[in-house]
């Protein structure tokens, strides 16, 4: 690379863009966007199109009747904005060429990727059509147990809680989801298992060939809930060649607080646990303005993380790895 990529591993400004109604390249009022990554110095994000279906997920404002055409809906919104003005923004990281050249160019990059399957409704067919529109990435499982497993979420009554072992079903990897998971790796698609309790997790592994990621978390040594990382997991996806980003978000519902010194204790303790080549940075970052206090208060702070994790004693070339480099180890090896 001869200009350094920055990355966000899990971000949402596709989505918040599509559904405020915006240009993509403008201001979204939110905690993400076009402007605020340039002034944080971002290059890159991996956007998780999140289209949850409203028969299986709780009752919230972004649940859909319709995954599929949603997904669809929001990708139709990108190519028209990439044919306009904002196609000198921003463009779509088909593979890693792509990434520099949002580096070298002062464009930002984006990765298409799904938060949960919903649009895929378990059919492998589905792959194909969105990878041809510039699908580089899948989410295996979000707001409720599919083919891949059990969620670390639970909806009940309205209402979200953290999935509970022992009380809830456990959820397995079956069939059709060995199927997808084949179809996914024919394609060179991301594999991300963020979101899945362990004993999905570990199936979900011992099937996937090649480094696997969990675009955003954190560490259950630093907070006891199935939502996070165990430290025989976080060792497991590093012996993979993957990485795992950490995020000042809260995977709720949760207690802890949210912003800088959350993230920075993830990458700590990750760094211990399993060494600095298998960090990234995975913001979670939407519409939550006001949500993270200073100094990260949106990504347009996102210069403070480096400063931070010198503060801590990481070394410089660590941090490079950390902000972008080592996912873009990954995204190179896994989608070329």
């Amino acid at each position: 690379m001869t200009a350094p990529v920055v990355v966000d591993a899990h971000g949402h400004t596709l989505d918040l863009a599509f559904h405020v109604g915006r240009p993509l390249n403008a201001a979204l009022g939110g905690t993400t966007d076009v402007p605020l990554m340039r002034a944080g110095g971002v290059t890159a994000q991996l956007n998780a199109s999140w289209t949850p279906s409203a028969a299986l997920s709780g009752p919230h404002s972004h649940s859909v009747p319709d995954p599929p055409a949603a997904l669809n809906a929001m990708l139709d919104f990108l190519d028209e904005q990439l044919a306009g003005p904002t196609g000198a923004d921003v463009l779509v990281a088909r593979r890693a060429a792509d990434l520099v050249a949002a580096a070298e160019t002062g464009r930002i990059a984006l990765i298409l990727g799904m938060e949960g399957t919903d649009a895929i409704g378990g059919d492998p067919a589905a792959l194909e059509p969105l990878h041809r529109r510039g699908l580089r990435h899948i989410c295996l499982i979000h707001e409720h147990s599919n083919e891949f497993g059990a969620s670390s979420q639970v909806w009940e009554a309205g209402d979200m809680r953290r999935y509970r072992p022992g009380v809830d079903p456990e959820g397995h990897l079956s069939g059709r989801g060995r199927e997808l998971l084949a179809e996914i790796g024919r394609l060179g698609l991301l594999v991300d298992l963020t979101h899945l309790v362990e004993p999905a997790f570990w199936e979900v592994l011992e099937v996937v060939a090649g480094p696997v990621i969990v675009s955003h978390g954190g560490a259950r040594g630093l907070c006891d809930s199935p939502r996070y990382l165990a430290d025989e997991q976080i060792r497991a996806v590093a012996a993979t060649g993957g990485v795992i980003g950490a995020s000042p978000s809260p995977l709720g519902p949760s207690d802890e607080a949210p912003g800088l010194g959350m993230l920075l204790d993830t990458v700590d303790h990750l760094v211990a646990v399993a060494g600095s080549d298998h960090v990234a940075i995975g913001t979670d970052f939407k519409d939550q303005l006001g949500y993270y206090p200073e100094p990260l208060p949106h990504i347009g702070a996102f210069r403070v993380i480096g400063d931070g994790l010198a503060a801590r004693g990481h070394r410089a070339d660590a941090i490079e790895g950390i902000a972008g480099a080592n996912f873009f180890r990954v995204f190179s090896r896994v989608v070329g």
